[in-house]
């Protein structure tokens, strides 16, 4: 029973094993590539967020918060704008994930400018 539990946690977590990405190969192998990279992408964003709000004085950490807040709200529209041509087709995923790996390096890179503020 507990190792069912930490199964379904594990894939819950999306811990399902090895991705199936080529990036030369079909179709399917070139959107798990695309995915695999926004994955990788909003993991390095979520730990420079994490640096920078640790380095922030309070008043700008609920500053911060909200602009990302702001942010994040508008990623994921404007990324299904990118991608509407493609919309129903089987390059979709890879459009749309390539739209969000880029957003989220993008926003990485914008966060250091916040390292350190005070005020």
């Amino acid at each position: 029973m507990m190792a069912m539990c930490l199964a379904v946690v594990a894939h819950a977590a999306g811990d399902a094993g090895p991705s199936d990405c080529k990036p030369d190969g079909n179709q399917q192998e070139m959107n798990a590539c695309a995915a695999d990279d926004f994955r990788a992408a909003d993991a390095a964003l979520n730990i420079r967020y994490s640096e920078v709000m640790d380095s922030l004085a309070p008043p700008v950490r609920i500053a911060l918060r909200a602009e990302q807040r702001t942010w994040l709200k508008g990623r994921d529209p404007a990324c299904k704008r990118e991608a509407k041509a493609s919309e129903g087709g089987s390059i979709w995923p890879l459009i749309y994930n390539a739209c969000l790996a880029k957003s989220n390096r993008q926003r990485t890179a914008e966060l250091e400018a916040w390292k350190g503020r005070q005020r």
